[in-house]
Parts: C-alpha cells; structure tokens; sequence
C-alpha cells in the first residue's frame, strides 16, 4: 500500500476504535498516519478546538506506538472534507467508524461513511459497532475477497491480496449467486459459470502470491451470505467492491457493499470499482 493512512474522527468512541484498527494497519504496511476531524464551520473556534482535542487524542496514541504521523482539522461539511485531504495528501487509505457521534445530525445513519466510501479514490476501511466490539485490531488471519466477475472489482481484489500477503493470511475467494431475483435455470447456470470463474482466478493469484486459499460459491441474498461466511468461518476482514456511478447499477451493486459495511462482525475494506 502506497501512502499515508487517513484516520477519520469525530471523538466518537466508534472512531476510537476504527482508530485502533487504522493504528495497527499502518504499522503492518509500514504506513505513516494523518488524523484528520471535521468542525462545523458555523460553530466557530470552540468547536474546532473541541476537534483539536480528538486528533490530538489519537496523535498520542500513534506516538506510542512509533507511527510517523500528521493532523489536521478542518471545516466544512464531513465527507467532502475529509475526501478532499485523502486527495491533497495521496493516502492510500481512509478508516473510519460507520457511523458518529449521537446527536450530530451530519454523522447519524452512516451518512458520511457511505459517501466516502462511494467517492474515494482509494481503498476505505469501515469499522461498525458490531466489528469495533468482536474484531482484534492486530490480527488478521483469514481476508474475505467477494467478487462477482464484474471487470472494476479487479481493483477490490487486488486491495484484498495486498491485506492478505501483508499480514500472511488466508483467501478466501466468494461469489454469491443471487437466487432470490434470479429464476430461471439459464440465468442461473450463468451465474454460476460466473462464480466459478471469478472465484478461480482470484484463488489462482492468491496461490501464486504464496497464500493458502479457500473457494465458495454461495447462493441466496449477496450481502446475507457474504455477512454469514464471515461470521461462519471466524474471517477478520472483508473487502467487496462499491459503485460510484449513478443509476440502477449503482443501486443494485451499491446496496450490496453497504449492507455488508454495516452489518459485517469485522471491518469492511471498499475499495471504489472502475466506472461503467
């Protein structure tokens, strides 16, 4: 992984802990840290200084643990800050909570999460409430890779055997093929052929990479099996692919990673698919 990464706060505890796993990332790939939080730029000097104290916080914490690292605080609206300095500084990846603090109307739902990890240029590792309590921040053992054959996901699988190599983990290779919305056995047989397919050739880079690997085609709701053969198989990262085109394919494929970003028992890896 080239350059920086980007540790997203808003004080929240959620982001303490997306904080925690960002810390132990780049200590793996050798990364230097920029913490960066975003004010309300209608409150004025008390609540930048209230976002000083948050970067600061987590500015310590990477001292200590020998991190090479930069803050910075700015104003504005959340997601289009935070994707402007990921842009100006070239990190090579953001991480950050699915969701903030309460009370901030800006950061409820997921709102910023789900535009940073739609509009970024770089992979974003999401960390939701679930995942923040279950996952360890310094082990990854087992990565999940989804892929569904679409020629952008290359760069998501590219992004998950970069995580697994790093840490020396296993690949496991995952297609689901949609039989809820697919009912004929033609459509059906090629999406299996699909799987099959995709599945291989990542399992085949993973091998050549010295990896030990793991296939599975599933079949039911994309985001339900992924979300289950994580939680099945004890896995400590996935990383799927998102859509930041617009219309109905943006929609469908979209709708898929951010179910799995907030529901997953352990930090999601985006990383933004070529548009189409």
């Amino acid at each position: 992984m080239e350059g920086d990464v980007l540790l997203a706060t808003d004080g929240s505890d959620l982001a303490a802990a997306a904080a925690e796993h960002g810390l132990a990332v780049a200590d793996r790939f050798g990364a230097a840290v920029r913490v960066v939080s975003v004010a309300d730029e209608n409150l004025g000097e008390p609540d930048r200084a209230r976002h000083r104290e948050f970067v600061d916080r987590i500015e310590r914490d990477a001292h200590e643990d020998g991190l090479s690292t930069t803050t910075s605080v700015r104003s504005g609206q959340p997601s289009r800050e935070l994707l402007a300095d990921a842009d100006e500084h070239d990190v090579g990846l953001i991480v950050m909570a699915t969701h903030g603090r309460t009370g901030l109307r800006r950061w409820l739902l997921g709102s910023v999460a789900i535009a940073v990890v739609r509009e970024a240029h770089c992979p974003v590792l999401t960390v939701n409430p679930t995942a923040a309590d279950a996952a360890s921040a310094s082990e990854i053992e087992d990565v999940l890779i989804a892929t569904d054959g679409r020629p952008g996901v290359e760069a998501a699988v590219d992004s998950g055997l970069e995580f697994a190599a790093a840490y020396g983990a296993r690949v496991h290779a995952v297609s689901v093929v949609d039989d809820v919305h697919s009912h004929t056995s033609v459509v059906l047989e090629a999406l299996e052929d699909v799987a099959e397919r995709s599945t291989t050739a990542v399992a085949e880079r993973a091998s050549g990479r010295g990896l030990e690997t793991q296939r599975a085609i599933e079949r039911g709701t994309p985001h339900r099996e992924i979300v289950d053969y994580a939680t099945d198989r004890s896995v400590d990262l996935v990383v799927v692919g998102t859509e930041s085109r617009t219309g109905l394919d943006r929609v469908v494929a979209g709708s898929v990673s951010q179910r799995v970003i907030g529901t997953a028992p352990v930090p999601v890896v985006s990383v933004r698919t070529l548009d189409r």
